[in-house]
């Protein structure tokens, strides 16, 4: 039994800026399949588009609402009314049980970096699995 069975199901974004990209899925919402975060195999499902291997760090995942409606509220004054009220849908959006709730915050925060930087995380950091690097473990 894998540990991160619980990955499995998660709608993810595959980074828009990764920098390799032999599979050509940039910028594209994928489904976690399965994951070994100790090897750092996730295997993402794209539908009738196949499967493809990543690492945690170049998928990213949304982040929990309460995170993005906190930083959304701190950092009002910096942003466009319009950045505002996407980030705000994002964070509804992000809150609900539906996938496909959860498949259209992550397409609004795909179009605007604004609001992916508000909302998304890569799957690393959500895991925890950056610090667990800094300290050299």
């Amino acid at each position: 039994m894998n540990k991160h069975d619980e990955l499995s199901g998660t709608l993810v974004l595959v980074h828009p800026q990764l920098l390799t990209d032999p599979a050509e899925k940039k910028n594209q919402i994928g489904i976690i399949a399965s994951a070994e975060i100790e090897n750092d195999n996730v295997i993402v499902s794209f539908g009738n588009d196949g499967q493809e291997l990543f690492s945690a760090d170049a998928l990213l995942v949304l982040k929990k609402p309460g995170s993005i409606h906190f930083d959304t509220m701190q950092d009002h004054l910096k942003m466009t009314t319009k950045d505002f009220k996407d980030l705000l849908r994002v964070g509804m959006l992000a809150n609900s049980n539906l996938t496909k709730d959860h498949r259209q915050a992550i397409e609004i925060a795909r179009d605007n970096p604004v609001i992916l930087a508000y909302s998304m995380a890569s799957l690393e950091e959500e895991l925890g699995l950056k610090q667990d690097y800094s300290l050299g473990r």
